[in-house]
């Protein structure tokens, strides 16, 4: 695992992928909006993970990584794969 989602951020949607569903804007450079952040969580196969300024990543199936709010990244399946992107937030301390 690289990375950990910091402390008081909320769950609040997963989109899963395979090789076959994996949209093309993924596999191109985006980023999420301010206060976002993403885990990629492989279940089966391997994931690539590009990232702005570290090195790139293999991920293999039972392995996560976070990628951070507004961080430049793409992912692209290396033969059959299948993964979750779980988004978090971070909560306002006022929110209820």
């Amino acid at each position: 695992m690289t990375e950990v989602l910091p402390e008081g951020v909320v769950h609040y949607a997963t989109s899963q992928f395979t090789h076959d569903t994996l949209p093309e804007k993924l596999r191109k450079d985006h980023s999420t909006k301010a206060c976002v952040w993403g885990q990629l969580a492989v279940q089966s196969g391997q994931l690539l993970l590009r990232r702005d300024n570290k090195e790139d990543l293999v991920l293999a199936a039972g392995e996560t990584a976070v990628f951070a709010p507004q961080e430049t990244h793409s992912v692209n399946s290396i033969g059959d794969v299948a993964f979750e992107v779980r988004f978090h937030r971070q909560e306002s301390p006022d929110a209820e």
